[in-house]
């Protein structure tokens, strides 16, 4: 009997900052890869430093972008699907070559090496209304009419997990 793996369709990213925006403590990022059952099949997140970053802090457009690039860089070349995140700025910034005002160097290099070998091409987005209500999430439409997803409550929540965690350190 074979078992079959489900290929991920969708990716659900996520940032945020820890305390104040910016933050000179830190940010925070998360995303999950999603199959066609609906089921997680992939997750990451981390903590990004103003030391690592090379800034003096973080905001929350640094680790949303973070999380879309380093959500794709996950998925092999030739993956096709949806990203998915509550960052118009973010997705702005990959899918139609918004400015990079405040983007570090590394960052805006990593991005662009992933446009130009066209690691985006095959891919849509979907703008999400972020932190919904439970009604709100059960009716899959946040308060802006926007469409709302738990994968994307999941993403926040990670972020908020590792917020605490980095401040109780």
């Amino acid at each position: 009997m074979q078992t079959t793996i489900n290929k991920p369709l969708d990716l659900f990213t996520d940032g945020g900052v820890i305390g104040m925006n910016p933050s000179p403590i830190g940010g925070t990022w998360a995303f999950c890869l999603v199959d066609s059952a609906g089921e997680r099949v992939t997750c990451d997140s981390g903590v990004i430093t103003p030391v690592e970053a090379g800034l003096p802090a973080i905001t929350n457009n640094l680790t949303e972008l973070l999380a879309i690039v380093n959500g794709r860089k996950a998925l092999p070349y030739a993956w096709s699907g949806t990203i998915y995140s509550d960052s118009w700025v973010s997705l702005q910034r990959v899918f139609h070559a918004a400015k990079l005002a405040n983007v570090p160097p590394w960052l805006i290099t990593r991005l662009q090496k992933l446009q130009r070998d066209g690691w985006f091409s095959g891919c849509h987005w979907t703008l999400l209304d972020g932190h919904p209500t439970k009604a709100q999430l059960a009716a899959g439409v946040g308060k802006r009419g926007g469409p709302v997803s738990p994968h994307n409550v999941w993403a926040d929540q990670e972020c908020t997990r590792l917020a605490r965690q980095a401040v109780a350190q």
